[in-house]
């Protein structure tokens, strides 16, 4: 070590007498056929996708610790019966497809990577999770709706499963390759989608406008001779499909937009899954809390739940009246009974 100090002070005047070093630059690769100015406005773009993936990520994170105490209830105290229905499963599939959906589209919207379309294929698995599940527990609500009816059942089996075509056959069209290292967002090239893509979203906009006119139908005739509870349960499922029908139409509104848009499309779709996800574990929820409330109706107990069983439909966003205590009779007024 001491002979390298030596050398460099030997060194160091005839390094100050020299030309000066020229400034580091650094060479950012443009894409082929791209200007300086496209690839800035095309960076600008891609920072805002990113940043959309990631508030939808965390959106998601959220309202999964926000339900996850009912969540755990199904697992402690959910009956056999319980298990044995379909929408059981696909609520706990969906609250975790959900991170399937949005946590690899970080990867290639705000990361370097070089296994984009690795990427890319597991957000799509998780987007079609989400779509399908979701639809199962509408179908599951509408049909406790018309009590099991068999035209109903037929009508969104058939909704559904072109619904799922639909969104398989768009996923698999999707492609991304790495590029060279940005400054921002992610390296990953995703490549031109086919025309009729948005023929996914066209699609649940079908299925949710049906789901939600079926509501409707059921809901106006019935609704003065429910009870205040379950008035209320039915004006959260209809709030529930309203908002996840209207986000939809948005998406597949701004999906439709000639190609000047396309670096705005992006943007919209994260936040379809997260309405979609959000929407869909509460009308479970509320699904839920309809079937224990038949099963007391069938055993000839009040329909007026427990604290414990009314704290999944509080937690997705149904606020239930507190039962009222019975009035006790006033002092003095008690018939007395003759004696013998």
């Amino acid at each position: 070590m001491p002979s390298l100090n030596v050398l460099r002070d030997a060194t160091a005047p005839a390094a100050a007498s020299g030309p000066a070093p020229s400034p580091k630059i650094a060479q950012i690769v443009l894409p082929p056929g791209m200007t300086l100015a496209q690839f800035e406005n095309l960076q600008g773009h891609a920072v805002s996708i990113a940043i959309c993936v990631a508030v939808a990520f965390a959106l998601v994170g959220w309202d999964y610790v926000v339900l996850l105490r009912d969540e755990i209830r199904i697992y402690t105290t959910g009956s056999k019966q319980l298990w044995k229905q379909p929408p059981t499963w696909a609520f706990i599939v969906l609250r975790y497809s959900a991170f399937i959906a949005t946590f690899p589209a970080l990867f290639f919207t705000a990361l370097q990577s070089q296994h984009c379309q690795v990427a890319v294929i597991t957000s799509q698995v998780g987007a079609v999770l989400v779509v399908g599940c979701s639809g199962i527990i509408f179908c599951s609500r509408v049909v406790a709706i018309y009590n099991n009816s068999k035209v109903i059942i037929g009508v969104l089996a058939l909704l559904w499963v072109g619904m799922m075509a639909c969104w398989i056959a768009v996923a698999s069209q999707y492609d991304a390759t790495p590029g060279p290292p940005t400054p921002f967002g992610s390296n990953c090239q995703m490549k031109s989608i086919v025309s009729w893509a948005p023929i996914s979203y066209a699609s649940s906009v079908g299925f949710d406008v049906i789901v939600l006119l079926l509501t409707v139908a059921k809901l106006n005739p019935n609704m003065g001779e429910r009870s205040a509870i379950s008035q209320q349960i039915y004006r959260d499922n209809l709030l529930y499909f309203l908002l996840t029908a209207a986000t939809n139409i948005t998406v597949l509104t701004i999906q439709g937009l000639d190609d000047s848009f396309a670096l705005i499309k992006p943007t919209a779709v994260p936040f379809s899954t997260v309405i979609t996800v959000t929407m869909a574990q509460r009308v479970y929820l509320n699904l839920k809390l309809f079937h224990q409330r038949q099963q007391r109706k069938d055993a000839g107990l009040p329909q007026s739940m427990p604290s414990q069983q009314t704290a999944s439909a509080t937690s997705a966003g149904g606020y239930l009246p507190k039962p009222l205590a019975p009035a006790r009779p006033p002092v003095g007024c008690g018939l007395r009974q003759p004696r013998g």
